[in-house]
This record gives structure tokens, sequence and C-alpha cells, in this order.
């Protein structure tokens, strides 16, 4: 039997359309109440033994046991994966990545920026960080435009992310307008150019749907502003806050109904408890972790905090895109245990994008996409930092990415 695998397909072009992906010794479902997972919630898998899925056209039809699903009409004939006892779970969701940015992330003095890299030069650089992020099983990602120096180059980076949609990611833009101009005497001009001509227009077009608002707890007055604009425009809102999370920016994220934060958040706050009430997911990256940004995580999630976990690769130095090593960072530093860790890289990410109705659980009526794990448990995935343990890979219903066979001679 191949080591990821085998399928077996019909000869009707009707049955090929259904796909039965069957023997799974755990299928991680994340199956649950809509909205980020918070509080008891987060330790939830609903997990089946034995399981099974069942896709038509990349869309998953019907989940349960391997004996029920096979015994279905569609199943009978339908191309057959083999998950011979492996984890099989939702593809990861990264909500933090700087898609369109030099090599290797922020430019070293004497490298290239966007600015000076052709159209060719950039995509060439994303579809290969893509491709990399497709074998680790991150399917989705919110991809922000930091890594642009102005708005020009911020229209270049939308453009690239509308161009590379669904190759094999799916992307959500998230708009990223610089909230400082660099000259103080044209702050406000400059705020008013954005709010009243990009935003207007990025939203129109359909580059983006997220805005994120950088918020420094001394200087609230921009990210206030831009935040009544973009709210007026119909974007979901982040803020990604500098320093210290104030009572301040909790009550203007709150106020202007945010759907994520990032950022360190108080603990044991009413203004925190009424934000995760809302929907809006704390997302921490891997440097914030490693640099002990996030000292009161435990708390944080015993409060009722939705989490996310992302890489903030590209932009915030992050050395990994492997969502292996972040939930061994999660259990490790953060104290979360391995079920919160896996909704955090998965269910809550995709809602911090607002795009858990589409993918992160394997649900009827979600896309397919689908990480096969070769380990015997979950829990071994937050123990293997580093390790590259997917071995298959499906994006709505198409397999993207199988792992070669080892020959030993």
């Amino acid at each position: 039997m191949n080591k990821s695998g085998t399928d077996s397909a019909s000869g009707t072009s009707e049955n090929a359309r259904w796909t039965l992906i069957r023997g799974a010794r755990q299928l991680l479902t994340l199956r649950g109440a809509s909205g980020p997972r918070r509080g008891s919630a987060m330790s939830d898998l609903n997990i089946i033994s034995d399981g099974a899925l069942l896709i038509r056209d990349g869309i998953i039809e019907e989940v349960g046991a391997t004996r029920r699903v096979e015994n279905l009409v569609p199943a009978r004939l339908a191309r057959v994966i083999e998950a011979a006892g492996r984890v099989v779970m939702p593809a990861f969701v990264d909500p933090d990545i700087a898609l369109a940015a030099s090599p290797g992330g922020a430019a070293e003095p004497g490298e290239p920026d966007i600015r000076r890299m052709s159209r060719h030069r950039l995509q060439a650089v994303a579809t290969a960080l893509a491709a990399d992020l497709a074998r680790y099983g991150v399917l989705t990602i919110g991809a922000h435009t930091l890594s642009a120096p102005d708005l020009q180059n911020t229209n270049k980076a939308l453009r690239l992310h509308q161009a590379m949609q669904a190759r094999p990611l799916r992307i959500r833009s998230v708009f990223s307008p610089p909230c400082h101009a660099p000259d103080a005497d044209e702050e406000g001009l400059h705020l008013v150019r954005i709010s009243q001509v990009w935003m207007p227009a990025v939203f129109r077009k359909k580059l983006a749907s997220v805005l994120e608002i950088p918020v420094i707890s001394d200087r609230m007055e921009p990210a206030s502003r831009m935040a009544a604009a973009a709210a007026t425009a119909g974007y979901n809102i982040r803020f990604r806050v500098s320093g210290n999370t104030t009572a301040n920016v909790l009550e203007l994220a709150w106020s202007a109904g945010a759907v994520a934060l990032i950022g360190p958040v108080p603990a044991n706050s009413d203004m925190t408890r009424a934000l995760g009430d809302a929907g809006c997911v704390k997302v921490m990256l891997t440097t914030r972790i490693l640099a002990g940004n996030y000292t009161s995580s435990r708390s944080a999630i015993d409060d009722g905090t939705p989490i996310a976990l992302a890489s903030g690769y590209q932009h915030e130095n992050a050395a990994s895109i492997n969502p292996q090593f972040l939930l061994y960072l999660a259990c490790q530093a953060l104290g979360m245990t391995a079920e919160e860790a896996i909704v955090a890289t998965t269910y809550n990410a995709a809602c911090s994008l607002r795009l858990s109705h589409v993918t992160g659980s394997l649900a009827p009526g979600k896309a397919a996409d689908i990480c096969m794990i070769d380990m015997d448990h979950y829990r071994d995935l937050a123990r293997r930092a580093g390790h590259h343990d997917v071995c298959m890979v499906m994006r709505a219903g198409k397999v993207i990415y199988r792992r070669p066979n080892l020959t030993l001679e």
C-alpha cells in the first residue's frame, strides 16, 4: 500500500464527482456551535474514531463512522482514498502572513523591497511561499500588505493576492494602509485620502474585505478615525497593537466591532470579556510568543477569550511557517493544551478572517480542505516541533500534495 494512502476510482463521470476518505484512526471534525470557540469549547475536537468523509465536487456531503458513510449509495462507486489508520483533520489556517514581500521578509539594506521588484519576480516569490504553505497543510491565509512601503505598492500587493487566489491557497486579503503620514504636518490630509479615496476603492473593486488598523496606545485619534471610515465602507476590522493593549484600545476595538486583535490582551477584564462575547478573536504571533509577550494566555483562555495562532511570517521575523512548530510553542510557552492549539490554528483562525463558514472544520456544506497526518494520535502534532508529518493535503476535494515514499537501497 502507498504510504500516503491509495486511490481507486470508478469510470463514470457522475461517480468521479464523488470522493470517499475512509479509515481514519481519528477524524478531527471540530464540528460545533458557530462563532469563535472559547473556554471549554476550545478543547472539543469532536473526534470520530474510524471516521470517513464523503465529498462531492469539493464540498463535504457526509461525515461519520466509516461503516456508515461507505455504505451510502454515492460512496459505493466513489473514488476512494484510504486513510489507513492516520489522523485526518481540517487544513490549517494562518491569519497573518505577508505574501507580497521581498525574499525572506523585511528587506535588508541593499536588498530589494517590493518597490524595486517586478510583478513577475514578486509573484514568483509569493508562489514559492504558497507552495511551501500548502505542503505544510496551510490552505487558508490572511495576507496583509504591511510589507508595502506606500499606497501605490499596497495596491500592487492586493492585485497579487487577487491574481493568486486559489492557486493553491484561499487568500483573505487584509488591507493594511499606513495610519501615519511620513510628515506629521500632512497626517490629516493623509487620513482623508485613505478614508475617502482608498478605502472605498479597494472595497468596491473587491481587493480586500478586511481592513487592519495599527494602534499605538498614546496616539489613538488616527486609529479612531480610520475605524469609523472603515465601518462606513463595509470592512471587517482588525487591530494590530504596538506596545501594551490599554483600556482605550479595547474600547475602540469593541466600539468598532473588531473581528480580531493582534497583540497582548489583558485577561480578567470586563472589556476583554465583552470583546469575546462579540466574537473578536485574539491572534497570537510566533515571534511574540517567543518574546514572552503573552504572559496571561492561560488566564485569557480560562476567562473565555477566543484565541487564534498565526506565524506572522515575512513581517514579524518569524522563522517558520510549519504549523507543528506553532502548536509546539503554544503548548510549551503558553500552557495551551494540544486540543486548544489545534482549534486555534484551524477553526478560530478561520473565524478571525470571517471564513469559518467555508473552512476550519469538517462539516457538510464546507469546502473539503483536509490534511492527512501520518501519526496515530493527534496529540503528537504538538510534540514534534520542526517535523513535517503531513502526508496528504486536499484543497476543495482535490489532492494537491502527497508526500513521496522513501526508497532505501
